[in-house]
């Protein structure tokens, strides 16, 4: 079963390296900001695009806009027998800053 953690604990989890943060906000979201080094694939694409993603026991970190698609998406993974999920939910709360483009 997938985690829910913190946002506080997912940013150590980032700092600490050896894991995937996946954000499952649209292309175009995303391209207004996010977090450096995330992998965008949004939630209605996560089940064609599983072979994006590192193997099952890898660790991924979860993220969305309001924690709503993270949710699902953590679940989805879970479902699909990834065994190392951690959903931190939306970005509308994160205060760790975001890479941004123009």
């Amino acid at each position: 079963m997938y985690r829910k953690i913190s946002q506080d604990e997912a940013k150590r989890m980032m700092d600490g390296g050896g894991c995937v943060v996946l954000d499952v906000r649209t292309e175009d979201e995303f391209a207004l900001g996010h977090i450096e080094n995330s992998v965008c694939i949004p939630v209605d694409e996560l089940e064609q695009r599983l072979d994006e993603l590192p193997d099952k026991s890898a660790r991924i970190l979860v993220c969305c806009r309001s924690g709503r698609s993270s949710a699902v998406a953590a679940e989805y993974l879970d479902k699909e027998g990834y065994e190392n999920v951690c959903d931190f939910g939306g970005l509308l709360s994160w205060r760790y800053g975001y890479v941004e483009w123009d």
